[in-house]
């Protein structure tokens, strides 16, 4: 009998994944909006739409033995670019990476500085626009680098494009947010 208690209260009992800080992570949030999502799809009969009802249903964990920590073992993402669960699990992804590669260059060029940049255009209003309007920040952006100064002292960068929307007017903002990194020369009138 008491097997079947444990068994039970093993069950019922609820996982909680918490970052390394203390923070709960919001998976519940982001199922409610992938289901939405997935609403949407399938009201308009799209064919990614079960991929969408399916993302990230099961997640599997695996227990250290020696700390008790859990870690995301496994877990299915349907990998849609709109979808709120896949969107929010890339954004971590390339938050550590870009941790990483920002921790590898300052252990390689101590000196360097480092810019935060955010590129903005008028609002546009249909998907045509938008396409032209961001292929003419992407090339704007490369220009830019191309500028003596900045191509003398620029080490590197790392760019995303957002684009939100206003729910004022529906029209789309899309905007670049860049971290560049510079040679601390870039500073002096030399």
């Amino acid at each position: 009998m008491s097997n079947n208690t444990t068994n039970r209260s093993e069950k019922s009992r609820v996982l909680v994944d918490k970052t390394k800080n203390g923070n709960v992570r919001p998976w519940r949030e982001k199922k409610i909006a992938s289901v939405d999502y997935f609403q949407l799809l399938h009201i308009l009969e799209m064919k990614k739409s079960e991929r969408v009802r399916d993302c990230a249903n099961v997640l599997e964990y695996r227990q250290d033995r020696l700390t008790g920590e859990r870690d995301l073992y496994k877990v299915w993402f349907c990998k849609s670019r709109l979808c709120p669960m896949c969107n929010w699990r890339r954004a971590m992804k390339h938050g550590i990476q870009s941790q990483k590669v920002v921790a590898e260059v300052i252990k390689q060029k101590p000196k360097a500085r480092w810019l935060f940049l955010t590129l903005s255009v008028k609002n546009v209003y249909d998907g045509d626009e938008i396409n032209q309007s961001l292929s003419e920040m992407a090339k704007g952006f490369r220009n830019m680098t191309q500028y003596a100064k900045v191509k003398k002292n620029l080490i590197g960068f790392m760019r995303a494009t957002e684009v939100t929307v206003n729910q004022v007017d529906n029209s789309y903002n899309q905007h670049m947010h860049v971290l560049l990194c510079v040679e601390n020369t870039y500073f002096k009138n030399t």
